[in-house]
C-alpha cells in the first residue's frame, strides 16, 4: 500500500414510512496485529432512524510478506462485514 490508511464512513438514515427496521448488523471492533490498525463497525437505530459508522484504520503501509494472509483475512472480514444488509420489515 502507498500509505496508511485512516477511512470512516457514515450514514444517517430515516426509516422510511410504513417500515420497520427488522434486523441490523452487530456492531463490532477487531484489532489488526494488537496495534497496526483496527476495524471499527458501529449500528445503532432507535426505530425512527438508523446511524452506522465505518472506521477502518491501519498505522503502516509496508508489510512484510509473512503479514499477507493475516492482512487478506482482515480485509476479507470488512468486506464481509460491510456486505450485510439491514432489513426492513412492512407494518401491517
Amino acid at each position: 500500500m502507498p500509505f496508511a490508511m485512516d477511512e470512516t464512513y457514515l450514514l444517517n438514515m430515516e426509516v422510511p414510512a410504513g417500515f420497520t427496521v427488522d434486523e441490523i448488523p452487530k456492531s463490532t471492533k477487531v484489532l489488526f496485529n494488537d496495534t497496526e490498525g483496527y476495524f471499527e463497525y458501529l449500528v445503532v437505530s432507535d426505530g425512527q432512524n438508523i446511524q452506522l459508522r465505518s472506521h477502518l484504520k491501519l498505522n503502516k503501509a509496508n508489510f512484510k510478506p509473512e503479514d499477507y494472509e493475516t492482512l487478506r483475512d482482515f480485509f476479507a472480514f470488512i468486506v464481509k462485514k460491510q456486505n450485510e444488509q439491514i432489513v426492513f420489515k412492512k407494518k401491517k
